[in-house]
């Protein structure tokens, strides 16, 4: 399905009905990384492509900031009331930034999520990123590494990655080193939890700690066994987290 903001096509999934929840992908990624976490009894989830992303129309801009502009649109245009939103990796910041900015969600699920005050990559790592648009298997290859229980899953995600827009191969990762919301977070009024895998290869604990130690109402799960996405690696364990969740926000 497609909704329409601001002459951008934005592409997403529903299904369910009851406490509405809203999934937000990461980098190199797309509304299909949530496939198998979509069906839950009493609540109806969305999943959408951000733009540049997926089956989404691509804009010339790139920030987390246009991004979660974008995600706050498309909740108040499909009249979602205070949803749960989840955010993975780059998904994370998105999120982050509209909480920061609205008090329209009932609370907020951080999987792997890039941290408050931005996620460098180091300059040596562009080249390759550039590389993954004429070289699917280093792609795959590396996406196979954030999902190190389930690797096999990176096969089926490789050709959404590649729909993102040329100039977000490199412009997302530096949209994630521009931002900066810790000083932010101590005036964040809703339940938050934060995940993280203990196999992570990309965002490292002690980041992922300092900040959940900076909002007010926050926990913070290790996922030991895990890697980068427990969406997909153990989509049960994450369901279980998100209902768990829920009932306790009722």
């Amino acid at each position: 399905m497609f909704v329409q903001i601001e002459n951008v096509r934005i592409f997403y999934e529903a299904n369910g009905d009851g406490m509405p929840v809203v999934y937000v992908h990461g980098n190199f990624a797309s509304s299909k990384w949530f496939e198998e976490v979509m069906k839950i009894d009493g609540i109806k989830t969305y999943a959408l492509d951000l733009p540049n992303f997926g089956n989404s129309d691509r804009i010339d801009s790139i920030s987390i900031e246009v991004y979660a502009d974008y995600l706050s649109k498309f909740i108040e245009s499909l009249k979602i009331s205070r949803p749960i939103l989840v955010g993975h990796s780059l998904g994370g910041a998105v999120t982050l930034k509209c909480v920061v900015d609205h008090d329209a969600f009932s609370g907020l699920i951080l999987v792997d999520p890039a941290p408050a005050d931005g996620l460098k990559t180091a300059e040596n790592l562009y080249p390759i990123l550039e590389s993954f648009k004429d070289h699917p298997e280093l792609l795959e290859f590396s996406l196979a590494n954030t999902m190190p229980t389930r690797k096999e899953k990176a096969k089926a995600f490789v050709n959404d990655a590649l729909k993102m827009s040329p100039k977000a191969f490199s412009g997302n990762a530096r949209a994630l080193e521009r931002y900066d919301y810790s000083q932010n977070l101590k005036d964040i009024k809703i339940p938050v939890k934060v995940l993280w895998g203990s196999l992570d290869p990309i965002v490292p604990k002690n980041s992922l700690e300092k900040m959940a130690k900076m909002i007010p109402n926050c926990q913070f799960e290790v996922l030991d066994g895990i890697g980068h996405s427990v969406i997909v690696e153990n989509p049960k364990k994450f369901v279980e987290i998100l209902v768990k969740f829920k009932d306790a926000l009722l």
